[in-house]
C-alpha cells in the first residue's frame, strides 16, 4: 500500500491492545530508511509520529523486543534494542534505526587508494590492494564534540574509523551514501562514504516539485526493489534497481485510465522521463531528490509531508 494512502487511512490515533517489553529510551527518533519516525515511549504505549501523523498505540505480548499491533488497521511496529520494524498493510518498511546509532552492520568504502570496510555486530575486516585484515572485536563510541551524528569505530590502538552522519558522493560513481567516513591507517587519513545508498530514498513518498496539476506525481521507493506511484493521471508500479554505479527501472506497468490533456502530457513527460533515469542525488538534508541523466536532472521531488 502506498504510503499517503496508508497514513490516510490510520487517522489521526489508534488504539490498540497490551505487552511487558519496553526500550531503553523514552523518546527515540528512528530512520526507517528516508521516512523519519518520532516514538515516544511509555510503560504501556508507543505514540509514534511521521508525515503528518500522531499514532498511538498500546503494546501487545511479544517473544523478542516489543511489539505493536492493530490486525484491523493492519499496522505493526516492532522493536529491539536500537532496530525496530514499520509495517504498514503488510508492506515492511526499510529497517528503523535510532539515528543516534550506527546500524549493527555496514560498509565503509574510498578509492584511490581502494578501501573497504565491513562492520559487523561488533567485529570488521579490511579490504586493500595490500592485504586484508581481520579485527574479532571493535570498540564503537559517540564522538560528542561535533555538531552532527559522529561515531568512532577503534579498529586496533593506532587505526581508526570514523563516521558521520552527512551525505557523501562517491568520487568516481557519483553515489551518494547516508554517511561520510575517514579510515585513519599507519598515519594516513583516508576519505570514503558508508552505508547503504537505497536508505535515502526508501519508505517515503516523494511528490513532484513545481508541478501545475492539481495532484502532484509522486513516487515511492521500497527496500525490496519495488516502486510505485502517481504519474498525474494514472498508477504505476514496477521494479528499480539500484548498484554501485546508478539508479535504473524496469519497465513499469501502469492503469489506463484517461485523464484531461494536461495531465496525459504531464504523464508521458514522467514515464519519457523515468525511462532515461541512470543516477539520484539529494539535497536539503535529505528533503529534496534529484532523479538525474548522467549530469542532467529530469525529475525533482520534494519529500511529502
Amino acid at each position: 500500500m502506498r504510503l499517503i494512502h496508508a497514513l490516510s487511512a490510520l487517522g489521526s490515533m489508534i488504539v490498540l491492545t497490551a505487552c511487558d517489553s519496553s526500550p531503553q529510551s523514552t523518546n527515540v527518533s528512528y530512520g526507517c530508511g528516508a521516512l523519519d519516525v518520532q516514538a515516544t515511549y511509555s510503560s504501556e504505549h508507543v505514540e509514534l509520529k511521521f508525515g503528518d501523523q500522531r499514532v498511538k498505540l498500546d503494546a501487545k505480548k511479544s517473544a523478542s523486543g516489543a511489539l505493536y499491533s492493530n490486525q484491523q488497521r493492519e499496522l505493526e511496529f516492532w522493536n529491539k534494542g536500537s532496530h525496530a520494524q514499520l509495517t504498514i498493510a503488510g508492506q515492511a518498511y526499510p529497517l528503523c534505526i535510532d539515528k543516534t546509532e550506527l546500524p549493527q552492520q555496514f560498509s565503509a568504502r574510498g578509492n584511490e587508494p581502494f578501501w573497504l570496510v565491513h562492520v559487523n555486530n561488533g567485529s570488521a575486516s579490511l579490504r586493500q590492494p595490500s592485504g586484508d585484515r581481520d579485527y574479532p572485536q571493535v570498540d564503537i563510541s559517540k564522538v560528542s564534540d561535533t555538531s552532527d551524528n559522529t561515531w568512532e569505530v577503534k579498529l586496533k590502538e593506532d587505526e581508526t574509523l570514523h563516521i558521520s552522519a552527512t551525505v557523501c558522493q562517491d568520487s568516481m560513481s557519483g553515489m551518494p551514501y547516508p554517511f561520510t567516513a575517514k579510515l585513519n591507517r599507519n598515519g594516513s587519513t583516508f576519505g570514503g562514504c558508508a552505508g547503504e545508498p537505497h536508505r535515502l530514498i526508501t519508505g517515503v513518498s516523494w511528490q513532484l516539485h513545481a508541478s501545475a496539476l492539481e495532484q502532484a506525481p509522486s513516487i515511492q521507493f521500497m527496500s525490496d526493489n519495488v516502486v510505485f506511484g502517481y504519474s498525474g493521471c494514472n498508477r504505476f508500479q514496477g521494479e528499480y534497481q539500484l548498484t554501485g554505479e546508478g539508479l535504473s527501472f524496469k519497465p513499469l506497468a501502469a492503469t489506463k485510465m484517461m485523464c484531461a490533456p494536461e495531465q496525459m502530457d504531464a504523464e508521458q513527460a514522467m514515464f519519457e522521463a523515468l525511462d532515461k533515469i541512470t543516477h539520484f542525488t539529494v539535497g536539503d538534508n535529505g528533503n529534496t531528490l534529484q532523479l538525474r541523466n548522467n549530469e542532467d536532472t529530469l525529475l525533482r521531488f520534494i519529500k511529502a509531508s
